[in-house]
């Protein structure tokens, strides 16, 4: 009997762990895009950590800039993971305020 309410408990912590996880979409801008080399290189840096799916890209206003749109499991990683990656290769990156839509 305590190993079935043990399991249930356990089924049930797994269970509502899964339901708060939650997708996020943000908007990253990252500078000193030079050349085409460094796109593919902030895009790897990116899909290094967990969960993250690049769904766009834009140019930003100034030469250099783009703006990644990215998904990511809140469970498995942080925007500040994600900064952290793309700053760790040497491209200034910044998390863009997130629209209420």
């Amino acid at each position: 009997m305590k190993k079935i309410l043990l399991s249930s408990a356990l089924a049930l912590a797994v269970l509502s762990s899964a339901a708060r996880a939650e997708e996020r979409r943000i908007e990253i801008a990252v500078s000193e895009l030079t050349c085409p080399s460094c796109s593919f290189i902030v895009a790897s840096s990116m899909r290094s950590v967990p969960s993250v799916q690049i769904e766009s890209f834009a140019e930003g206003p100034e030469s250099g800039q783009g703006v990644y749109s990215v998904t990511f499991d809140d469970v498995e990683t942080s925007v500040e993971s994600l900064i952290a990656a793309v700053t760790a290769n040497g491209y200034p990156a910044q998390a863009l305020p997130e629209s209420g839509s």
